[in-house]
């Protein structure tokens, strides 16, 4: 298995639950089915891993561009300028696929690190006499590392912008996955078929 392969919980006949709790609505059997053109390539582990990874990329970069724009433009531009960068990469990230730029994911995405840096962030905002930023600061992280940026921040909003893709986001991304391995391998993908359910647009 490679870098991004994670474990995953199958539940026969409904989903596969990966990493952050990440739902994909297709069972164990039905994804070995439908990528078994490109799995002598790639396993399942990896293909998830990847998707989950993926996924991750619009609130990575919102978390580790909002501390830069707080203290060269203050706590509105950079509130507005993310919160718009992080809808633009919400359908974006569903739209393609660039595994190059999921390595960058896979090291920043991390919850850890990203919490060193913030720390880092506010010394820097303390040293610069801006110390109500902190605030707003260590409120972002909280939001973006537990994940309550799609309740408070943005809800409703993600669901009515990724409607106008087929597949849920998470089931779209791995989709989009899947295809760019068979791409390249020489692979016509569009004729794969998901056996015996269709997975409906829906949460």
């Amino acid at each position: 298995m490679g870098l991004f392969s994670v474990e995953y919980r199958n539940v026969p006949g409904q989903c596969i639950y990966a990493r952050g709790g990440l739902k994909f609505r297709a069972d164990e059997d039905a994804l070995y089915q439908y990528f078994e053109p490109i799995l002598h390539n790639v396993t399942l582990n990896d293909l998830i891993g990847e998707a989950v990874f993926w996924s991750m990329l619009p609130s990575t970069i919102a978390l580790w561009t909002f501390p830069f724009l707080l203290l060269c433009k203050g706590a509105i531009f950079a509130l507005i300028t993310t919160i718009i960068i992080y809808l633009i990469l919400e359908i974006g990230h569903l739209s393609i696929y660039i595994k190059p730029l999921n390595y960058i994911i896979f090291i920043l995405g991390n919850n850890v690190l990203a919490f060193i840096v913030y720390i880092i962030w506010a010394v820097i905002f303390i040293i610069t006499g801006a110390k109500g930023q902190i605030i707003i600061l260590g409120a972002w992280f909280l939001f973006f590392a537990v994940g309550l940026n799609k309740l408070i921040i943005l809800f409703p909003f993600i669901p009515i912008l990724t409607k106008i893709f087929s597949l849920p986001p998470s089931d779209q991304i791995l989709r989009n996955i899947g295809w760019n391995y068979a791409r390249k391998y020489g692979i016509d993908p569009s004729k794969w078929k998901m056996r015996d359910r269709e997975i409906d647009n829906t949460e």
